[in-house]
């Protein structure tokens, strides 16, 4: 069985994955730096709390990912907030997550869009790897 989506568990074999991923390794060559993606809550969709996951990525690996706390977010520089519909949508490849910050849809609560545009190749392969972990979702997922 899987992990519930952004939890540490989550986030742990998130980071097995992005390691796993070749073509993330070589587009984010020169990525420096922590980023946190933020599901705001919505019990509708099973998700009473908002939940955060950070990866700490350096040169195309990612030192660690894990869940969240205030003080990570805190200091992260690239923090992205959507809901649960749009993170579902995002993850199940219907928004591309960049065409997604530029719509509004997601929403870069810290940090620079053009600063991270050079990356985008690399954004698209986190989704990437987010898509092939093993994502369990809470009662009333939509």
């Amino acid at each position: 069985m899987g992990a519930e989506i952004f939890t540490n568990a989550w986030a742990k074999a998130w980071a097995k994955k992005i390691n796993a991923n070749a073509n993330y390794k070589k587009s984010a060559a020169s990525w420096e730096g922590a980023m946190v993606l933020e599901m705001t809550a919505d019990p509708d969709w099973g998700v009473p709390e908002d939940r955060a996951v950070i990866a700490d990525l350096w040169h195309g690996e990612c030192r660690s990912a894990a869940a969240a706390k205030p003080k990570d977010v805190e200091a992260a520089p690239y923090v992205i907030r959507a809901t649960p519909a749009v993170w579902n949508d995002v993850l199940s490849g219907d928004i591309d997550p960049i065409f997604g910050l530029m719509r509004g849809k997601l929403k870069l609560v810290k940090g620079g869009l053009f600063s991270l545009l050079p990356y985008a190749a690399a954004a698209k392969e986190l989704v990437i790897s987010a898509r092939e972990v093993d994502t369990t979702f809470p009662e009333g997922w939509a």
